[in-house]
């Protein structure tokens, strides 16, 4: 499980718990003036309901509080996803991929390093783990999407853009990702593999594959 998805569980959860605390504080309002006007105004043997008019200073206070609620409610969305979708500074490596029909090439800029996958063959994605990983994802042809189910992170690959963001994930995760966006006829055979290991051993991976690069071997 990636270790920035507990924080953005924690931004997420605070995010929720907000909608929640002013949802029930409206439900509340509104069933309890419902339940006032149905027992005040209720009609009586003989008597005759009255229209009720001139609350305008009642209904502009509504109206400014609903106001607010949205106010709140928007800033606090926003802040929550500029924490999440953050990117650091100096990340400890960036990979290039690029999505096509129908697999996935996964290219580590300065080593030579390039893995690149088809129906038949599954590429693998392999990070270093607990650092922040530089993702740059686009697009040879059609809309695809980067998904990865246990890391709950998904992003869209669009041809001639480059959408940027940084995943960090524990060491030892093996896992399996997919393409979420309908593309085309091998849609459903467009998977990956995501492999994650510490730091030095992500070093030694990267030494072994770009002697295989250079010597012509497949990466």
């Amino acid at each position: 499980m990636a270790l920035a998805l507990e924080t953005n569980r924690q931004d997420f959860q605070g995010l929720f718990t907000l909608y929640m605390i002013i949802a029930g504080v409206v439900a509340a309002l509104v069933l309890g003036t419902m339940a006032y006007a149905i027992i005040r105004y209720r009609r009586r043997d003989g008597a005759t309901a009255k229209e009720v008019r001139g609350l305008k200073p009642l209904e502009g206070a509504w109206i400014a509080v609903i106001a607010v609620i949205v106010v709140v409610l928007l800033v606090s969305t926003f802040r929550t996803e500029d924490r999440v979708v953050a990117i650091s500074g100096d990340p400890a490596q960036t990979v290039r991929v690029h999505a096509f029909q129908w697999g996935w090439r996964f290219a580590y800029p300065g080593t030579g390093i390039a893995i690149t996958g088809n129906r038949r063959r599954l590429p693998t994605l392999v990070m270093p783990a607990e650092v922040p990983v530089r993702i740059e994802l686009t697009s040879r042809d059609v809309i695809h999407s980067f998904w990865v189910p246990e890391l709950r992170f998904k992003r869209d690959a669009f041809p001639d853009r480059t959408t940027t963001f940084d995943l960090v994930v524990d060491p030892g995760v093996t896992t399996t990702g997919r393409c979420a966006e309908f593309c085309g006829l091998d849609h459903d055979n467009m998977d990956f593999q995501v492999v994650s290991m510490p730091q030095s051993e992500f070093e030694r991976w990267l030494r072994s594959h770009e002697r295989r690069s250079a010597s012509g071997g497949a990466a």
